[in-house]
């Protein structure tokens, strides 16, 4: 199957399997290759499959897009190992079934290719020894007086050739350590007991995590289930590792000797032997733990410990692999949760705006990660009544998208039976409280329109003003009286609310703290006043006017990182009287039964009232904001 493989940027080491049907590359979180980059436009590029060819178009991005260095015009087709460069990620194309790019050059410079086929073959299977390795050094080859050196090299590639082996055929860092110890008692023939201790990655302490007798295995046991006196004789085993090679092992970074005295004594020929020797398993600077090896009798020389300090090298390298190895399949795993809980999340939103005629809906939802805590939410009270909601939860990631999810459930089930945003709120409040992590909360603004008298009445729970564009003006939706702290704060919310007459030509519109708090390269906010002047100066359809939001927003921010999540409603009010589109209204059983059924704010009066202002033109007057009394329980 073919892949997108990401070589470098923000995600780099992700892989993305390319079946049937089109993927667009971008950084908004709907995308199907999401790439959380400033540099990436939102909708950057695209690929689909036209019978076995791919192909990628850019769409129309700010910083272009790159297959081989070369820039991509329109449309181009793609082969096996081409290299698509999107602002700093390099993608690499695994389509084997493809064909290469014959142009494309294989080799980095400065490598010459020779052709071999002409040049004689040294040395033939027949060289081989009887056991099928070519011997090291042939005395037809070479004459060397100091056969124990010949030796010594060879039992070096002997112990490196087990090792890589081992690391080769072992996917986790247990059963490498298992192979280890096992090769290292067939290398030290003289060895009695060998084991690895190994560094806790949480408290850092030394814990025997392998180790071998000449008679049996034992083997540290990790499992939390099991006794604990079953644990600690597990863990103790045979293997008592003095604490002087521990000491010079871990604060020198050096392989050691010792005797049964502490020291080494010396052998025959002078030289320092020892019955105990011990190696750091180090990479980089990182310590991984020890790797000992212990005789009962025939002891050790200098060229053991070399030896034993070449494999433990080797091994040291091996386990921060396999550590490696298994970050990324918990970063992959996490990865996977996380793009689950996204379509979770997303689809607990609004799969389209309401179809109303007479009213012209646009919404832009951008998560700053792949779960967000930003929300927005059409409910309908009656079918002439729709609610309208833009939220923000205060908190991290999962949790902040189940408190959403909590949020957005309560608000839907209880719209049926609440006529007023100011109820709703407060029965919302009630049920939400004490949720989630200390210290999280959610800010809110929720609006209810009548379609019948284009009122809006509104109640904002500590979130970002809405904006009223009329005219050519644009004022803030705000009143004294229509503000509360947000919801989850305190059990007892003090919500009231306020009431607006909307006129042909409105045109609302709800921010979440995101698109205020985008920052510039000097860490400028964005800010209400700059929003504002671009809604008074934006034309079109609601969708352009929150086009020319985001366009501005980012020119503001340039390169810098999305810091938060990014929310945009905008609401236009026709000249057409609104209408819905569909008479199928879940829940109004509920409302009609529980004698909750909202009336018209102001009646008949209102209705004339409003007749009369869209015949007059409402130019850009300033609209009349003013407090609104909650209607008694029918």
């Amino acid at each position: 199957m073919p892949s997108l493989v990401f070589l470098a940027g923000p995600i780099a080491g992700r892989r993305f399997k390319l079946g049937e049907g089109e993927y667009v590359i971008g950084r908004r979180s709907d995308c199907q290759v999401f790439v959380p980059d400033m540099r990436v436009s939102r909708q950057h590029a695209r690929l689909w499959k036209d019978g076995e060819v791919w192909t990628l178009e850019d769409l129309g991005s700010n910083n272009g897009t790159y297959v081989n260095g070369v820039r991509v015009k329109n449309s181009t087709n793609l082969r096996h190992d081409d290299e698509i460069a999107i602002a700093n990620n390099r993608i690499r194309v695994e389509a084997r079934e493809l064909t290469p790019d014959p142009n494309k050059a294989k080799t980095p410079g400065g490598v010459t290719i020779v052709d071999v086929g002409e040049m004689p073959l040294l040395r033939g299977r027949e060289d081989m020894g009887s056991g099928g390795r070519m011997p090291l050094i042939s005395s037809g080859m070479i004459n060397i007086s100091d056969q124990r050196a010949v030796r010594l090299i060879e039992r070096k590639l002997d112990a490196l050739t087990e090792v890589l082996h081992a690391t080769a055929s072992s996917d986790t860092g247990e059963s490498l350590l298992q192979k280890v110890v096992e090769a290292l008692l067939q290398l030290f023939p003289q060895a009695d007991d060998v084991g690895v201790l190994v560094e806790d990655e949480r408290s850092g302490e030394l814990r025997v995590q392998c180790q071998r007798h000449r008679e049996h295995l034992v083997r540290a046991v990790e499992d939390k289930t099991e006794p604990e006196e079953a644990k600690t004789q597990s863990q103790a085993g045979h293997l008592r590792v003095p604490g002087t090679i521990i000491q010079h092992v871990i604060s020198d970074h050096r392989s050691v000797l010792l005797g049964h005295a502490g020291e080494g004594s010396p052998g025959d020929e002078g030289e320092t032997v020892g019955n105990r020797m011990g190696a750091p398993l180090i990479y980089h600077g990182a310590h991984y733990g020890v790797v000992y090896v212990e005789s009962k009798s025939i002891g050790f020389r200098q060229e053991d410990v070399d030896l034993l300090q070449t494999i433990a090298t080797q091994v040291g390298l091996a386990m921060h692999a396999t550590r490696v190895a298994a970050q990324l399949a918990k970063r992959d795993q996490l990865d996977r949760d996380l793009r689950m809980a996204r379509q979770i999340q997303r689809s607990l939103l609004p799969a389209n705006v309401p179809q109303i005629v007479g009213l012209d809906f646009a919404v832009h939802y951008e998560p700053a990660y792949q779960i967000g805590g930003d929300f927005y939410d059409f409910i309908w009270h009656d079918p002439s009544h729709l609610g309208v909601a833009v939220g923000d939860v205060a908190g991290k990631a999962i949790s902040a998208a189940l408190y959403m999810a909590r949020l957005t459930s309560e608000l839907r089930s209880r719209a049926a039976i609440a006529k007023t945003p100011a109820r709703l709120l407060r029965r919302v409040n009630q049920e939400i409280v004490g949720l989630g992590d200390d210290g999280m909360f959610a800010t809110l603004v929720y609006c209810i329109y009548d379609l019948e008298t284009r009122t809006l009445v509104f109640t904002n729970a500590g979130h970002c003003v809405p904006l009223l564009r009329r005219g050519d003006r644009v004022f803030p939706l705000q009143a004294e009286r229509a503000h509360t702290p947000p919801l989850g704060v305190t059990p007892e919310l003090d919500a009231g609310e306020a009431r607006v007459q909307l006129l042909p030509g409105d045109m609302l519109i709800m921010v979440s703290d995101g698109i205020l708090e985008a920052r510039d390269v000097r860490g400028n906010e964005y800010g209400l006043s700059r929003l504002s002047r671009r809604v008074r100066t934006a034309r079109g359809s609601s969708e352009e006017v929150v086009k020319a939001i985001l366009a501005d927003i980012d020119a503001h921010a340039a390169d810098q990182a999305q810091g938060d999540d990014m929310t945009i409603v905008a609401m236009a009010i026709e000249q057409r009287r609104a209408k819905r589109k569909t008479t199928t209204l879940p829940g109004v059983a509920i409302a009609d039964l529980a004698g909750g059924t909202i009336k018209p704010v102001d009646g008949e009066e209102q209705r004339n009232a409003w007749g009369e202002a869209e015949r007059r033109g409402a130019g850009d007057k300033e609209p009349e904001v003013s407090s609104h009394e909650e209607p008694e329980d029918s």
